[in-house]
């Protein structure tokens, strides 16, 4: 019975890690520019590796993919033709949006608690 159980917690940790970490190409929130909340995903592009988030004055939001290098005050300010805005760059996914969470994570935290009481039900 020992042998069964020195398999399995290596066995529930790779799962974890997988689903905590997924391998692919950023997920960010993209709303050329919307009202408060966004809903809708892009995979980002290869060079894109930030989530942007700029709330504009007068009121506008704009969820995109953005480069992290570009990801300053002036940059953005000239790109988007907007003199008076407050912005936010992350690089994980989904982060730029009002839920500041992504889906890979949400699932993890609800696994992880089942994965708990099966090892425990398995010894």
């Amino acid at each position: 019975m020992g042998s069964k159980g020195g398999f399995i917690l290596p066995v529930l940790l790779l799962i974890l890690a997988a689903l905590c970490h997924s391998g692919h190409s950023l997920t960010c929130y993209s709303c050329p520019e919307s009202e408060y909340t966004c809903n809708r995903t892009i995979s980002c592009g290869i060079n894109l590796d930030a989530c942007l988030f700029i709330k504009a004055d007068p009121l506008r939001y704009y969820y995109q993919c953005w480069r992290q290098e570009d990801c300053n005050y002036r940059y953005i300010s000239n790109s988007f033709q907007i003199k008076k805005l407050e912005y936010y760059c992350c690089q994980k996914d989904l982060c730029n949006g009002s839920a500041g969470t992504s889906a890979s994570r949400k699932m993890a935290l609800l696994v992880t608690p089942l994965l708990a009481v099966a090892w425990t039900l398995y010894l």
